[in-house]
């Protein structure tokens, strides 16, 4: 998350109601963990899950396929089957383009001032854009690229235009590409803000490009909003998108935009919950999903946060979609509730805007497009449902806990402590990478964002909680499973626990001694499979949605591609592992000796 600075705001609101004292997004209190075995519901832990429903651990060596296995066991977690298709659901016939894996700003081996930047304000460029004309790299500054965005070509009299490009400027093209191909329906979830900037212009000459081609296409932005700053107001982000495309005549094009929480901390619903999904799901047959936000000042100018997404093609991507069908549903069946829900809708030819609400989009049959396995997980959170529908967390602690030679984590943090005296970490997950360290010859590789990173629009990209601090907490952990020595313990997690925060090149701050973020959400096992989605390791209650990946040559180039860079720059400010200069462990135990 990153959003953390306003949720001091949203405490001070909640206790001038009454609400409860639960810490923002978590579904109970750490001291309420362990007394919490009862009900199956939202806020059961998940060991009381595994108890309750008889969850087996996965085997790597059974002739079973890992997915397969891991499907069987979150089958039991369901026993009606409402949730298959929603938050967990196997498909095995997908596939990943060249360019599948979308990683900004991919700069490695730069230095923090060596990336180039054109502001979000420009005289004499495109319009929306703010990007100037070109026609060779030369006539761009700082080393920017003379590139034609097919987002700025869609633009009357701009065909073919070639524009001034910034270091991740290019990723705007990505979302447009997507939307404009469209043929009968679009998904879009994202986080408030809403889209803007390049962002809300690719979107909104997406919707025009579909409007003039005249065919019959539905789309829907849902929008997770928090009651700050009077949350979102989905009239002005409709009137943004469709400014160009209701002057299209005969256009068959119909919009509907939404924005909800499902919990407040009521007495009711004693947590805190909205979406955090970042989903762009056409036609059933395509999707891109990660942690990309579509803010141009935290991802397009000076000091980019850094992030990792997925697109894939196949049936992976209808669940995309039918994850977004539920968060619909509670939408249609909320409208109006205290601000909690938003609702407009647009029907191309029509002046006035609606209130139309579409809960589950029509869908085709799955198309096979290869022969990848992809199982699509996410949870519900708080406030959609009293079922036990946050699959996606067990779905990560049965994979972690069935590796066998490499556990390799990129996260902004795994720990939670804004309005807290205390930190709260993912329990069940630190007892699974503990049980790995203890039990096997392995190796452990976290990599997480800069304490005190905060992007240029002012959210933080990190929730206080450095890396040492986490690093003692996993060696609390495997304390309490271990009959090791203190000596022995901390000479293993020396050799084994690697940690680092998130470096690109060989500068540690930004310029101006600024922190640099890291907004990824990405988890490997064994080099084999891995999870690319919206959810952090950090105990939240939101709204998520990500694919768990099983095929060896889609992570080798994960591999190649993002992770070697990033541990070959961030293994130099490395605390502990063998690349560590002074492993953290052994500096505790000198100082306690002394």
């Amino acid at each position: 998350m990153n959003f953390w600075r306003l949720i001091s705001g949203v405490m001070l609101v909640l206790s001038l109601v009454g609400c409860s004292n639960h810490p923002p997004n978590t579904a109970v209190s750490q001291g309420a963990v362990e007394r919490s075995f009862g009900a199956l519901n939202e806020a059961t832990p998940l060991a009381a899950i595994i108890k309750a429903r008889g969850i087996q651990p996965l085997d790597q060596s059974s002739p079973q396929p890992l997915l397969k296995q891991l499907a069987a066991e979150l089958d039991k977690t369901d026993p009606d089957r409402r949730y298959r298709g929603v938050t967990y659901n196997l498909t095995q016939t997908n596939a990943l383009d060249r360019d599948w894996l979308l990683q900004t700003p991919n700069l490695w081996n730069h230095s923090s001032a060596d990336l180039p930047v054109y502001p979000l304000q420009c005289q004499d460029c495109i319009a929306d854009f703010a990007l100037p004309v070109c026609s060779t790299d030369a006539d761009c500054a700082g080393g920017a690229s003379c590139r034609r965005l097919a987002a700025v070509s869609a633009m009357p009299g701009r065909v073919d235009q070639r524009v001034c490009v910034g270091h991740s400027d290019l990723v705007v093209d990505r979302f447009y590409k997507l939307v404009a191909q469209a043929r009968h329906v679009v998904d879009i979830t994202v986080l408030q803000p809403p889209p803007d900037g390049r962002f809300v212009a690719a979107l909104r000459n997406a919707l025009t490009t579909l409007a003039r081609g005249g065919k019959a296409v539905t789309v829907r932005l849902l929008v997770g909003q928090y009651p700050l700053d009077g949350g979102t107001s989905v009239s002005a982000l409709m009137a943004e998108l469709i400014r160009d495309a209701k002057a299209v005549p005969n256009s068959q094009l119909k919009v509907h935009v939404g924005a909800m929480w499902s919990c407040l901390g009521g007495a009711d619903c004693a947590s805190f919950s909205w979406n955090h999904a970042k989903i762009v799901a056409v036609d059933g047959k395509t999707a891109l999903v990660g942690g990309h936000n579509m803010w141009s000042r935290d991802y397009l100018i000076e000091e980019p946060v850094h992030d990792l997404s997925a697109q894939l093609r196949g049936p992976a991507a209808i669940d995309a979609s039918r994850f977004a069908d539920r968060l619909w549903q509670f939408v249609c069946d909320h409208t109006g509730r205290d601000g909690a829900v938003q609702i407009v809708s647009y029907v191309g030819g029509e002046d006035a805007l609606g209130t139309a609400c579409l809960s589950q989009l029509p869908l085709p049959a799955p198309v096979p497009a290869g022969a990848i396995s992809v199982l699509s997980v996410g949870r519900l959170g708080a406030g959609i449902t009293a079922d036990f529908a946050n699959q996606g967390d067990l779905a990560r602690d049965l994979m972690l806990g069935a590796a066998r030679h490499t556990i390799r984590l990129v996260q902004q943090d795994l720990a939670f402590k804004k309005g807290r005296l205390d930190a709260l970490y993912p329990e069940s997950t630190l007892e699974r990478l503990a049980d790995f360290l203890l039990s096997t010859q392995g190796n452990v590789y976290i990599v997480l964002s800069n304490p005190g990173s905060v992007s240029r629009s002012g959210f933080d990209y990190s929730n206080g909680v450095t890396v040492g601090a986490v690093a003692q907490k996993i060696r609390q952990v495997a304390r309490g499973r271990s009959s090791l020595s203190d000596t022995n313990l901390d000479n293993l997690l020396c050799q084994r626990l690697h940690m680092a925060p998130l470096r690109f090149g060989p500068d540690a701050t930004w310029p101006g001694n600024r922190p640099i973020g890291n907004h990824s959400k990405l988890w490997m096992m064994d080099d084999r499979a891995f999870y690319v989605g919206s959810d952090n390791f950090y105990p939240v209650d939101l709204q998520e949605f990500g694919y768990i990946i099983d095929d060896r040559a889609a992570a080798a180039e994960l591999l190649r591609s993002y992770w070697t860079p990033l541990w070959q720059w961030s293994r130099l400010a490395a605390i502990s592992g063998h690349d560590a200069p002074q492993c953290v462990f052994a500096v505790n135990r000198s100082v306690q000796a002394k």
